[in-house]
């Protein structure tokens, strides 16, 4: 399980707007488990709680931070079975206590709209009695110790938090983040990829600091009380303490002197700069890559070219309202009069400023270019049918796991021929298993344009009204693909089913889910399956006979 918090601008804060969303989940997909409210006068009345709430925090007028602490706890597919709704609960206290927020209203719910189950909580961090603000201290480590203490006591799976990982700098929240949803690189990661360390031990002053920062297109800087690390050719910026912890002030002070500011850079030769690299390591990802960068540059020109004229039309509405004024403005009036057609003024102004933005043409573009990230591209791609886009989607987490390994010696002299090779036979899959999808009866000519896993649903769907059994529980099923190349399908009674590749999920507590995902299941791997808990898998190679029965009389087959 791992946990973060969502923070809020105080000019965002608006607790009855979180409270619903946790509540009605209205975002499309989303699909709301269970929801309660915890510490209000009003008991288990939701909307009645909202608004204890609201009145709470407008009794403290002094504090000018955000008085609303949204927290989300994610859990693994495979845990689902052992997430009832007591443990649930009884997790969202022991956070509660961690936090010193158990006296603190606050609304709660269990969401499913993406591959893992997740607890949204809304604290309120006004003190109903007190009315004092309680604004946690370094709440991410209490948060990560809990986790791996709830784990331990619900007999859940281990996640690595900041103590398994003491040795190295953990990546910062809101990097893990954007890498997460984005699939590219943070400028922390690459920053943190740069010889930075080694150039520090050869630099013997400020200036030659500034020149190693320069060859990899960063600078170093002053920012409050510490420095930062910066993209000369952007607005990206990282704590320099968190590159590395040598590269903090105090620690370069010592060493250097006080900080002196950079002189003749624009001499230093730049060998790189952050570009945002995907962090999927597939070989097929060169021409989609291509096809991305093309389609993220026409979507900048083309809003470029929206904004500039939108620009030049309010500016000529602008002046047009401002000769106006000053025409009324010399023109005889009784004050009072004068005063009215000045406001009536400004107001045709105000109207003619909202007639003349170009909303629907950015909608137009948004429309045609629907994607603002590699990962958001990668999952347009993927509903579009594209196979070698939802592979890549699902290679990230592979191609992490084989840059952790060993390395071990290699005939190079062969790399060529097999990276060829390896291309060709997945191509050839792809293809294969395609043709048989599309030569498929009883699938709508719309419905083979889409994902192969999208394709065994729909057959179900289509054997389902064949045979007039069991009507309607698979017919009018929705899916989506998520950012981890998930495809999430969503049954008309509210089940879920999640195929990542090589393991299948569904709804612990639904038997329309379990069954279907066994159908799903025997359609994608055959007979030889497995089932645990939730989780469905295709049996290793190897089994013996008996084995194999076992496993088939265990899961109904």
């Amino acid at each position: 399980m791992i946990s973060k918090r969502a923070f809020i601008k105080p000019e965002n804060d608006n607790y009855s707007r979180l409270a619903d969303y946790i509540a009605a989940a209205d975002h499309e997909g989303e699909k709301l488990l269970y929801r309660w409210c915890a510490g209000c006068l009003g008991g288990e009345d939701y909307a009645e709680g909202i608004a204890e709430i609201l009145d709470t925090q407008a009794m403290n007028t002094r504090t000018s931070k955000s008085k609303t602490y949204h927290l989300i706890v994610s859990f693994r597919p495979e845990d689902e079975a052992r997430l009832t709704p007591e443990v649930l609960r009884a997790m969202e206290e022991h956070f509660a206590a961690a936090l010193d927020l158990s006296e603190h209203q606050r609304h709660c719910g269990i969401h499913k709209n993406t591959g893992n189950l997740h607890l949204h909580v809304a604290y309120n961090l006004i003190h109903p009695e007190r009315l004092t603000m309680r604004e946690p201290f370094r709440d991410f480590r209490k948060r990560d110790r809990l986790c791996r203490e709830l784990e331990k006591e619900y007999g859940l799976h281990i996640d690595n938090g900041r103590e398994q990982r003491r040795d190295a700098l953990p990546l910062g929240e809101k990097a893990a983040a954007l890498e997460a949803h984005s699939g590219q690189e943070s400028f922390e990661s690459y920053a943190r990829r740069q010889p930075l360390v080694e150039a520090l031990e050869h630099a013997g002053n400020w200036q030659e600091l500034h020149q190693a920062f320069a060859i990899f297109g960063m600078e170093i800087k002053p920012h409050g009380n510490g420095l930062v690390a910066k993209d000369r050719h952007g607005k990206q910026a990282v704590k320099a303490s968190a590159v590395d912890r040598s590269l903090s002030l105090k620690k370069l002070e010592a060493r250097f002197g006080l900080y002196q500011p950079p002189a003749g850079l624009d001499q230093v030769q730049e060998q790189r700069r952050y570009q945002a690299e995907p962090l999927h390591r597939s070989p097929e990802r060169g021409n989609l890559y291509a096809e991305y960068r093309r389609g993220i540059d026409e979507r900048k020109a083309r809003l470029q070219a929206v904004k500039e004229r939108e620009d030049a039309a309010l500016a000529a509405i602008r002046a047009q309202w401002a000769a106006k004024r000053r025409e009324i403005e010399r023109m005889g009036l009784a004050k009072k009069n004068r005063r009215n057609l000045l406001t009536l003024a400004r107001k045709h102004e105000a109207e003619a400023i909202a007639l003349a933005t170009a909303q629907p043409e950015r909608e137009a573009v948004r429309r045609d270019i629907p994607f603002t990230s590699w990962n958001g591209f990668l999952q347009h791609k993927a509903e579009q049918g594209n196979e070698t886009a939802l592979a890549i989607l699902r290679s990230q987490k592979e191609a992490v796991a084989e840059e952790q390994e060993p390395v071990q010696e290699k005939d190079w002299s062969q790399h060529g021929r097999e990276q060829f090779t390896g291309n060709a036979a997945r191509k050839a899959d792809f293809a294969a298993r395609e043709r048989a999808a599309l030569e498929t009866d009883g699938i709508s000519g719309k419905g083979k344009n889409h994902l192969l896993a999208v394709l065994r649903m729909e057959r179900l769907a289509a054997e389902e009204k064949r045979t007039g059994q069991q009507a309607g529980i698979i017919t009018g099923f929705r899916h989506k693909v998520d950012h981890k190349g998930v495809v999430v399908f969503t049954l008309p009674g509210g089940g879920v089913i999640r195929d990542q590749g090589k393991e299948l999920f569904f709804s612990a507590r639904d038997e329309a889910a379990r069954a279907v995902a066994k159908l799903y299941a025997r359609m994608k791997w055959g007979k030889n399956l497995h089932i645990e808990g939730n989780k469905i898998a295709r049996l290793e190679r190897g089994l013996e006979k008996e084995q194999i029965r076992e496993q088939r009389q265990h899961i109904g087959l």
